[in-house]
């Protein structure tokens, strides 16, 4: 689905690019503000892509073709990540319905895993096996799903590559150690206290995330493969009121679900999970939500978690404070608490990219959550 403003009356256009795979076609439909018409000599040209941005200066180009120079961005950019696979043709013809070969469709397997989670989370667990044999048809049929942990793993690990997976490594193998101390004991009864809670805030975020995947695909590729969206860049497809809010909601989430590598940090330092540098439990969680990320300051592999959090635009953008210009697709916001001070500007692109960035470091601690449940006994998955 690509929504754009019309060249004329600057109305929201809406139009659909249909495909089937099996039969290898495709079609277009028209779905708002919009009809078929006959060719129309010397008509505006609006360039649309489901996946890759567009530069500006070739948005209204024919025979324009900016994903073939992204593309060859993210193969060099997956090589410097060490994590280009490189196998035989006959090996990639005979998985190319399976990830990581089969096409990007994520969205789709995430409807399925999304009934099936809350399936699970109901205790409706006589329906899950039919759905997991099925799925591992569709996506995985040489290693089948044996559980729904097993397949938000896989799905949230195939989704973040590549570039978050060192930041992922790197912090696991900082708290891996912990796992066998006396104080983890303690931890594991506090954990287990707030799982429920923490499972409820991940699964919320995600189906936020998927509600609006159309806007974010455009530049999702980008961020996993650490690749900057640059200026002078636009997305084709703009559906604003969708994802204004999303900056700051998930900045919330975030910043509340931190608190679990501030007490990795503790430990690390000797003390007590519960016991900061300088203040209680207590007195951590009365911290308004910029202040959390403190503690994880001194320790580069928990901070390079955490990196994308500009609380001026969570502020604008959790307060309903942003505006889009929808020609320049420059949106204005102004900083300082409440809004008062200076006024700032993001293009349309690079706030879909934050958003994003914002949203893939909730994988990533997601990720350590599920893999510390998984080899620390006693831990009850928040899931």
């Amino acid at each position: 689905m690509h929504r754009f403003p019309c060249h004329r009356c600057g109305e929201d256009l809406v139009v659909a690019l249909c495909v089937d795979y099996e039969k290898i076609t495709h079609w277009v439909e028209p779905v708002q503000n919009a009809e078929w018409i006959e060719g129309v000599l010397g008509a505006p040209i609006v360039n649309v892509d489901a996946n890759f941005i567009v530069p500006t200066d070739q948005r209204d180009k024919d025979f324009a073709f900016p994903r073939l120079t992204q593309m060859q961005e993210r193969i060099e950019a997956a090589e410097e990540n060490g994590s280009l696979v490189i196998t035989s043709v006959k090996e990639m013809h005979a998985k190319r319905n399976e990830r990581p070969f089969r096409r990007p469709d994520y969205e789709e397997e995430w409807r399925l895993l999304k009934t099936t989670w809350s399936l699970q989370r109901r205790g409706r667990d006589q329906l899950i096996g039919d759905r997991l044999k099925a799925a591992s048809e569709i996506y995985y049929a040489s290693d089948p799903l044996n559980s729904v942990q097993d397949w938000l793993w896989r799905f949230m690990l195939f989704f973040s590559q590549t570039a978050f997976e060192r930041p992922f490594t790197d912090a696991f193998g900082l708290i891996q150690p912990l796992f066998q101390g006396e104080e983890f004991k303690r931890f594991r009864e506090h954990y287990n206290k707030m799982s429920a809670e923490r499972a409820e805030r991940y699964i919320e975020i995600l189906k936020s995330y998927f509600e609006s995947y159309d806007q974010f695909t455009q530049v999702h590729f980008h961020v996993v493969g650490g690749i900057d969206v640059p200026d002078g860049n636009m997305a084709s497809s703009v559906n604003f009121p969708a994802v204004k809010m999303f900056y700051g909601n998930a900045f919330e989430a975030l910043s509340s679900s931190v608190d679990i590598l501030a007490y990795f940090g503790n430990m690390i330092a000797g003390r007590p999970f519960d016991q900061f540098q300088t203040l209680t439990l207590k007195e951590y969680l009365r911290l308004d939500k910029p202040s959390r990320f403190g503690p994880l300051a001194g320790i580069p592999e928990f901070d390079a978690l955490c990196f994308e959090r500009d609380n001026h635009l969570r502020n604008a953008s959790h307060h309903g404070g942003t505006r889009l210009n929808a020609e320049t697709q420059m949106i204005s916001f102004q900083s300082g608490k409440g809004g008062h001070g200076q006024t700032q500007q993001i293009g349309f692109a690079k706030y879909l990219a934050r958003c994003d960035r914002i949203f893939m470091q909730m994988i990533v601690l997601f990720r350590l959550e599920i893999m510390m449940c998984q080899v620390a006994a006693g831990l009850t998955m928040p899931i």
